[in-house]
């Protein structure tokens, strides 16, 4: 079953009016929890199939993530394939400290792939997600562009999140943090550790509506009948051709369509 972004934040016009893209906010989702239990996130890590980049864990310096020294090769009919995750070192990676990160769940997981489905359309943009699986007291931060949208599902412990300038959240199993674009939060998890699902929604940009406008243009009837004569027009007849057709284009435009179609090309490769 879809889920729709009223479940998560209640009212949605006052979320889209009044949140959106303006500050964080925690709301309460008490399904998130029932998404993924974090026994059986281990249980992928540990006995399923998945190869990196599926699977990795942040660095200690520099942010970022790696696979490195949690690979193990395995045979499967009879041929030696490389990348599996090694759960003896993906658990002494996580008795160490580290954080161990499932990446794009949605490709292997029913619930959570319906999560970003249903966030994908009441929100109209792209969407991919993360799973963190966080020691006690590990650390770790992260910065979104403009664009970048993120909402953090707390599934299981507790993390404690930093904000700027200098506001702190706990999080606990069933809180949902939003966090909009640009910030830069770090979080901390708490004593039992942490385990949370991160869904980073990215509606078109400007730049991109532009272009899909642009190439829809030269893609349209008037781009095509001019090609066959423009070379027997001056530059500036051509510039007044551009500057005139380009105007009618824009006053018949119609934002809401360009903005679906702009939608549909954040969603091609991510469904």
């Amino acid at each position: 079953m879809t889920t729709l972004l009223a479940d998560i934040v209640g009212d949605v016009d006052s979320f889209t009016t009044e949140v959106w893209a303006r500050r964080p906010e925690v709301f309460r989702y008490a399904a998130g929890p029932a998404l993924l239990p974090e026994a059986a996130a281990w249980e992928r890590v540990e006995c399923g199939l998945l190869v990196a980049p599926y699977f990795s864990m942040l660095r200690e310096v520099g942010g970022g993530a790696t696979a490195q020294g949690i690979t193990t090769t395995r045979e499967v009919l009879g041929r030696a394939l490389p990348a599996y995750a090694d759960p003896v070192a993906v658990r002494a990676k996580y008795s160490e400290g580290r954080v161990i990160t499932l990446n794009q769940p949605e490709h292997w997981h029913v619930g959570i792939r319906d999560v970003l489905d249903g966030l994908r359309t009441d929100l109209r943009g792209g969407a991919h997600s993360a799973l963190f699986l966080s020691p006690p007291g590990a650390t770790a931060s992260s910065a979104h562009t403009a664009e970048q949208h993120v909402l953090y599902f707390q599934l299981d412990g507790e993390t404690r999140w930093t904000l700027s300038p200098g506001r702190a959240i706990t999080l606990a199993p069933g809180d949902v943090l939003y966090l909009p674009g640009g910030e830069e939060p770090r979080s901390e998890a708490g004593t039992d550790g942490s385990f949370h699902l991160a869904v980073t929604i990215e509606q078109p940009s400007e730049r991109e509506l532009a272009e899909l406008m642009i190439a829809e243009f030269l893609d349209g009837p008037e781009a095509a009948e001019i090609a066959g004569n423009h070379h027997f027009l001056t530059l500036t007849e051509k510039t007044a051709w551009l500057r005139k057709e380009l105007s009618r284009t824009l006053s018949d435009l119609d934002p809401t369509a360009l903005a679906d179609r702009a939608v549909r090309n954040r969603w091609r490769g991510q469904i």
